[in-house]
């Protein structure tokens, strides 16, 4: 399997965006189901059926979330370098002396 990050709409292709639905579709089902669950409203399903479905949904958001996560590693270097440039900034602001 080919994955790209080229726009969903122009590639027949597994994008990155595709991943980043793929797991926002599974955490908005959880919730849905985390309301039902909260409520006692099991639908056709016993508890123990939903609790089994709610823990496959949790799993597989965590799958695409990190499968995206680990594809995007130029997002990531650019945030951890924009931290540690915010990090530094602010060792050097406590370093100067306060004055009015």
């Amino acid at each position: 399997m080919e994955i790209t990050n080229e726009q969903t709409e122009e590639t027949p292709r597994l994008t990155i965006a595709d991943l980043g639905v793929a797991a926002w579709a599974c955490s908005e089902l959880f919730n849905y189901m985390l309301e039902g669950y909260e409520e006692e409203d099991y639908g056709e399903m016993t508890k123990e059926q939903m609790e089994q479905a709610m823990n496959k949904l949790r799993a597989t958001f965590i799958k695409f979330d990190s499968l995206a996560s680990a594809l995007s590693p130029e997002v990531e270097e650019a945030e951890s370098e924009q931290e540690l440039e915010e990090e530094s900034s602010e060792e050097r602001d406590e370093d100067e002396p306060w004055s009015e």
